[in-house]
């Protein structure tokens, strides 16, 4: 059977897009054996909100982890786990091992940790004769959303995961908005604008973020289209993507290249153009350990690349970006009489650490919130915020839907705390990892960002 492999570069050439017209029927095909996700029916009733619902937005939405969309791993995700509890139907496009792109394992978690991918291609879709109700496909910004649809000859990455969601039946053209129109569900979720936000982290400059007159615009627009169909609307705001533990610290470099090299944490600090309140990406730490090897044959520290480093500055920046998209969010569910979920208001939260069944989880890089790839929640990270979709619901619905046992997943969570061991400290995502969040991040294109910056750090401070 054809197989497939998602990587950064782009196969145009005419085999690339045979193979590629191969995986399109694939994706709607799908391979042996299908699933939804979840068996729980729902209620019954012309007020049942649950009557059918559909699930629109990006990775998160759509259950992505661990760098990978995967059979094994999509139940995990908060769009699953608020069906089950709510007991209504949701039918996931289940990718077959070992995901697309293959899914990243940790190798080792002594200092500093090894993630690698897996090996193997994965063969398509699980259930390709079903239709999809968690329309999120990753990558996707809000933009694309509206506009991105399923094409005949997938000539990128993006193109093909695309297909995989949305490409059922053989031949659909629709967006994921079109797609959520044409179902007239009775609800909505949406959880859409993270990747606008997040290539900020990617490029190490707010210049990169979607501009608000563009976002404010893309948003009424879905909003219009969705409460033209009369669902309740769920909507979760952006959160702040600086939390996220694809970026390290200006002071967790500078403490482990002292360690490295015996120079001291102020000359370190200096040498790399490093300061407090920095952040650097995995483009920088990848500069960092060249610049290490470097050493050894003769070579100094010189500051890293602008793109290696979201400034303490440009964090603030950022911020009040997505403060303003919030507030355009805001502004858009209101006047459609639909249900806002805090999503920024908990990420501080989650920022700030949990105990979790006795154990402390925290942002941090193996910390038992977020998994290998830097982005995505671990299975107990998304457990916590499909409870805030529970609250939300139960407010806006006036429902008693339980919330999901966080203490239960956690046991059974593979990167939660004891059951991952992680030893050392300062840990930071490594190379393996963060290449993968940056092809999600750029939506698989194959542009190198990092390509594009001629300007060291000291040359943007000295303008």
């Amino acid at each position: 059977m054809p197989r497939y492999r998602l990587g950064p570069s782009l196969r145009r050439s005419k085999t690339a897009l045979c193979v590629s017209l191969i995986l399109f029927t694939l994706a709607a095909l799908g391979g042996c054996g299908s699933s939804s996700g979840s068996t729980t029916q729902p209620g019954t009733g012309s007020g049942n909100p649950f009557a059918s619902v559909v699930f629109l937005g990006d990775s998160l939405t759509a259950g992505y982890q661990n760098g990978s969309l995967l059979d094994s791993q999509q139940p995990n995700g908060f769009a699953n786990l608020v069906a089950q509890q709510a007991k209504f139907p949701i039918t996931l496009p289940l990718i077959a091992p070992p995901g697309a792109p293959a899914v990243l394992q940790l190798i080792s978690t002594t200092f500093p940790p090894v993630v690698e991918q897996s090996s193997g291609t994965t063969t398509g879709r699980d259930n390709g004769d079903q239709q999809a109700t968690d329309l999120a496909v990753p990558g996707h910004k809000l933009h694309d959303l509206i506009h991105r649809a399923p094409t005949l000859l997938p000539t990128t990455d993006e193109d093909i995961i695309t297909n995989l969601v949305l490409g059922y039946p053989v031949g659909n053209t629709n967006t994921q908005l079109e797609e959520a129109v044409a179902l007239k569900p009775s609800t909505v979720f949406l959880w859409i604008g993270n990747n606008d936000a997040l290539v900020a982290d990617d490029a190490g400059t707010p210049d990169e973020m979607t501009p608000l007159t563009d976002f404010t615009a893309d948003y009424a627009q879905l909003m219009t289209m969705l409460k033209g169909i009369g669902a309740h609307l769920v909507v979760a705001n952006i959160p702040d993507v600086t939390l996220l533990p694809y970026l390290t610290s200006a002071t967790t470099v500078i403490n482990y290249v002292a360690s490295k090299t015996g120079m001291s944490a102020s000359d370190v600090g200096m040498a790399l153009g490093l300061a407090d309140g920095d952040l650097v990406n995995p483009h920088g730490l990848d500069d960092v350990e060249s610049e290490l090897s470097s050493l050894q044959v003769g070579g100094s520290l010189t500051p890293l690349n602008d793109g290696d480093v979201l400034t303490a500055a440009e964090r603030v920046t950022v911020q009040a970006l997505i403060t303003s998209y919030n507030q355009a969010i805001q502004q858009e569910v209101s006047a459609a009489g639909g249900t806002l979920v805090d999503m920024h208001a908990y990420f501080e939260t989650l920022a700030s650490g949990l105990t979790i069944d006795g154990q402390s989880a925290t942002a941090a890089f193996l910390g038992g919130l977020f998994g290998l790839d830097g982005i995505h929640p671990t299975n107990t990270g998304y457990a916590l915020l499909a409870n805030q979709f529970i609250a939300a619901t139960n407010t806006a619905f006036t429902l008693s839907t339980g919330s999901v046992d966080v203490n239960a997943v956690a046991k059974m969570d593979p990167y939660f705390g004891a059951n991952i061991k992680p030893t050392g400290s300062g840990m930071f995502i490594p190379h393996a990892a963060g290449v993968r969040s940056s092809e999600l991040i750029r939506g698989w294109k194959g542009r190198r960002i990092d390509a594009a910056r001629p300007r060291n750090r000291t040359d943007l401070r000295a303008r």
